[in-house]
């Protein structure tokens, strides 16, 4: 009986462990050069190699001669070659272990005939079928090979292979299992149905759109009247505002004169009462005023005192003016022809709808997005009290669209998650913008240094820094070396480039929030002026000393913490992957960094036309885009869980419960 290509791969690695050598150390020790990734595919008995490196492992380990020998054989790699493709492209593994000698003989020779002799396409077609008989694979139809196998398909198994390969990264947007990708697409006249979904899509129906313009914009200064309640709420609470912003101005008075013990003055029933008005209030204190670790400086005090204090009757009669105005957007959203985006976001702060905006504002005027004329949901021009009717806006919102943006701040929430895997779920693109750190004329940009190899930083630093960075240490991590360049290039940054820096970022980066990163009073509320004489007053004036120190120390872990989000995203956030329920197909997230590949991005996905390429490892196979290495489809090499999906997912055994 003939050796398995598993067989072999069995004994290479119970040689190798009987050794005690680690698949690394065992390429290390092969000439000609090999890799450990060669030797994973080789003991997994996936892929054969090349044969003098088969040879030359095999001697290493002392594998008896018996399991390797037949493998140098050409016609033998030949059919080993073509039955792992078979096998990749069917979802099973295939082979002809189990037919008597005399068929063996008769498939191995028409397989090698298959692609040395001159045949006509149809004629290959024809002689593949009759090959795959052996290996109990149904017929391809005479559609599915000349969409995917031509004459050069035969031409030698690694041709073959590609062609495979081009039949996989189409099966993976489509299908839950590469098995059920090739029965399904072999159905008769039923190919161009099922790729229908792939096709580019023509944008004549959105260019022949009348334009989006009903929206009344809500410009950038007025944007905080929608985090406010409503101004007929804010007149009854009016003395309840009052009393709590006395009380807030007393406490500061207080801290600048006996520091943060002060708080201790007042009783407990006192700071019960005002932690509660605080709570009513939506306080952006971190802590209770019970709780020891309720310890704001006193200019975070008094702006606090300022935010919650009772408004005039002219800032009252504004904000409602305001609110009034984003009711009459709703109606316009709720009611819109189509509803093409939708934005999943969390705002809680000033800073969010200000980089919400930003961002809608920027993205849906670019040269790319605008002649889509696309009707799209900005949270931030929108408003209404009542959370349930909210929430059933949201939920309208999000069904109705094709595409949702999810904007990854600082952190992330339950409802915005919930919105995007609900997304995921019905097999809609979900694209997540991350901010980054952006600056051409100082040469600052995260997402370019964020994906660079370590050794290109140390060689950087090593340019660019002190003594101390000439000399590489393996101990400090990829995150640490990232910030101590940006930190080198942002000090480098004149005043008014850092204040403009400041301007465009200080949303983003929610800049104010970051206070609680400087330990003393003084100098927060120096950096928060700072903040304010750079962002409200369009001012370029240098910070001091201890002010720049902290602003740069705020951007750069910022900015690191943006870059290690943006890795989690594309890697192993539970968000990455998603399976779509109505056909079991794994469904991932595209990550942008920046309003132009946001854009690309978007005409993309409405043309139908994304740059993606078929990548597999020893687990999964996926399916990337290129633009931004982001993984939009999976299929697992786990036969375990391939056959499961094939046996249980959408048959009468899915669901056990019914009402």
């Amino acid at each position: 009986m003939a050796i398995s290509l598993q067989e072999l791969g069995d004994q290479i690695k119970a040689a190798r462990d009987e050794r005690k050598l680690t698949q690394p150390q065992l390429a290390a020790q092969i000439t000609p050069a090999t890799n450990r990734t060669a030797i994973a595919h080789l003991e997994q008995g996936r892929r054969l190699g090349d044969p003098e490196v088969l040879q030359k492992i095999c001697n290493n380990l002392g594998v008896p001669g018996k399991y390797w020998k037949p493998f140098l054989d050409e016609e033998y790699r030949t059919r080993l070659t073509f039955e792992e493709a078979v096998s990749e492209l069917v979802g099973r593994p295939v082979t002809l272990r189990y037919h008597d000698e005399h068929s063996i003989i008769v498939a191995q020779k028409s397989i090698v005939d298959l692609f040395k002799s001159p045949f006509t396409d149809r004629q290959s077609w024809e002689s593949l079928n009759s090959i795959l008989v052996f290996y109990d694979v149904s017929p391809m139809s005479e559609a599915f090979f000349a969409k995917y196998f031509n004459e050069d398909a035969t031409k030698s198994p690694a041709s073959f292979m590609q062609s495979v390969q081009r039949f996989q990264a189409v099966a993976i947007r489509l299908f839950s299992t590469f098995a059920e990708a090739y029965s399904r697409l072999n159905e008769p006249n039923q190919l161009e149905t099922h790729l229908r979904p792939l096709e580019l899509r023509k944008i004549d129906a959105y260019r022949n759109r009348r334009p989006w313009d009903i929206i009344e914009t809500i410009s950038a200064e007025r944007l905080p009247d929608l985090g406010y309640i409503s101004a007929a709420r804010a007149r009854q609470e009016s003395e309840e505002r009052q009393l709590l912003a006395e009380f807030l101005e007393e406490l500061a008075t207080k801290i600048d004169q006996q520091g943060k013990a002060a708080i201790s003055d007042y009783s407990e029933k006192k700071r019960r009462k005002m932690g509660s008005l605080l709570r009513k209030f939506q306080s952006q204190f971190q802590h209770d005023l019970m709780s020891p670790l309720f310890s704001p400086d006193a200019d975070a005090i008094r702006r606090e005192s300022s935010a919650i204090a009772p408004k005039d009757s002219s800032d009252l009669d504004r904000i409602e003016k305001t609110q009034y105005q984003a009711q009459r957007n709703l109606s316009r959203y709720l009611s819109a022809d189509y509803l093409d985006i939708y934005i999943a976001t969390s705002m809680r702060t000033d800073a969010d709808f200000v980089s919400v905006s930003t961002f809608t504002t920027q993205l849906f005027s670019h040269d790319e997005v605008r002649p889509f004329k696309l009707r799209y949901f900005d949270p931030t021009q929108s408003w209404i009290e009542d959370r349930v009717a909210k929430g059933l806006v949201e939920a309208l919102m999000l069904r109705r669209s094709s595409l949702t943006i999810y904007m990854a701040q600082k952190s992330d929430t339950f409802g915005k998650d919930s919105e995007a895997s609900v997304a995921l779920g019905q097999g809609k693109p979900v694209l997540v913008f991350v901010p980054k750190l952006s600056w051409p004329d100082g040469n600052i940009d995260s997402e370019d240094l964020g994906g660079k190899e370590r050794v290109d930083i140390e060689r950087l630093l090593a340019s660019e820094g002190e003594a101390d960075d000439k000399e590489p240490d393996p101990t400090v991590d990829f995150q640490s070396l990232l910030a101590r360049l940006l930190t080198i290039r942002i000090r480098k940054l004149e005043a008014s480039s850092l204040s403009e820096l400041v301007r465009r970022h200080w949303a983003d980066f929610d800049l104010y929030g970051e206070d609680g990163r400087i330990e003393q009073p003084d100098e927060k509320a120096a950096y928060r002026a700072w903040l304010d004489d750079s962002i409200r007053r369009k001012l370029n004036d240098k910070p001091n000393e201890k002010v720049h120190g902290h602003l740069i120390g705020i951007l750069v872990a910022v900015t690191v913490r943006f870059e290690a989000r943006a890795k989690l995203f594309r890697e192993q956030h539970p968000l990455a992957l998603q399976v779509i329920l109505s056909t079991g197909v794994l469904n991932g997230i595209l990550v942008a960094r920046s309003i132009e590949s946001t854009a690309r991005l978007v005409s993309a996905l409405l043309r139908n036309e994304l740059s993606l390429k078929l990548m597999d490892d020893e687990h999964n196979y996926r399916l990337v885009e290129t633009t931004t290495g982001s993984t939009i489809r999976v299929i697992s090499r786990n036969t375990l869980i391939v056959n499961a999906f094939s046996s249980f997912y959408a048959t009468e055994h899915a669901a056990a419960w019914s009402t």
